[in-house]
């Protein structure tokens, strides 16, 4: 009886120390090793009135969740049986919610892209000389209510510190926007477009200066036709007592 407690007991504790440190307590398959592997958004900076966000999904969470991505920098999923998925932001948006006002559980509008791979480490076999492993993901654009990313380059570690480098080009996909700003209603034909503030007194300006151009125009037309007149005048009476 003591002996079937003692057993109980430690299987407590190695659950225990799996639940604190997921990553490093992971059992390790026979003949397999495990090895790291960043991944990293090389061009978010490509799109500047976006925000993208990561979101974990998942069984054990101790992290930042949800976080803001920049260019090059490290994803996490911080545990293997969790999900990893890049949402894409309306800038404008996001600057009125804030990212803790952000339910991505709920609001379904933002564009995902949700990775079939584990974005921190992986498992090989030992005689795998690979000992780790960095991708390049970009942004190719946004597709219905997708995010479109794609692997552009790959740097593999080797042992010796030998490395390799592998590009690939961008998928020919249809359909593809790259602007997630919709908000703006498109103008039909026959619409009717109110002006602003800025346009009204802009297009016065135009009328005030056409009218005043039209004016001037009208008198010096005006004062021109009255020299012509006393021209013909004087050039009439000059001939008459010049003859006489």
């Amino acid at each position: 009886m003591k002996r079937s407690k003692i057993i109980v007991l430690m299987i407590a504790l190695v659950v225990s120390i799996m639940l604190i440190q997921p990553i490093d307590a992971d059992i390790m398959l026979p003949g397999t090793k495990g090895i790291h592997r960043y991944v990293m958004i090389n061009n978010t900076d490509e799109f500047p009135d976006v925000v993208f966000v990561g979101y974990i999904r998942g069984p054990v969470i101790q992290c930042e969740n949800p976080y803001l991505i920049d260019t090059d920098e490290c994803l996490t999923q911080f545990y293997k049986a969790n999900e990893l998925t890049i949402y894409a932001v309306e800038r404008e948006y996001f600057d009125v919610s804030g990212l803790e006002n952000i339910d991505f559980e709920k609001e379904t509008d933002h564009p995902g892209y949700t990775f079939d791979l584990n974005v921190d480490w992986d498992m090989v076999a030992v005689t795998n000389p690979l000992n780790e492993e960095t991708r390049y993901y970009s942004i190719a654009g946004f597709n219905n209510n997708s995010l479109i990313l794609y692997e552009s380059k790959r740097i593999s570690t080797y042992v010796g510190d030998i490395k390799r480098v592998k590009t690939f080009e961008e998928p020919e996909i249809t359909d593809m926007i790259l602007t997630l700003n919709s908000s703006l209603p498109e103008q039909n034909e026959g619409s009717i477009v109110v002006d602003t503030t800025e346009d009204v007194v802009i297009k016065d300006a135009i009328i005030e200066n056409r009218d005043t151009k039209q004016n001037a125009s009208a008198s010096d037309k005006q004062s021109s036709n009255e020299r012509s007149f006393s021209d013909i005048l004087i050039h009439f009476f000059n001939r008459l007592f010049s003859s006489a």
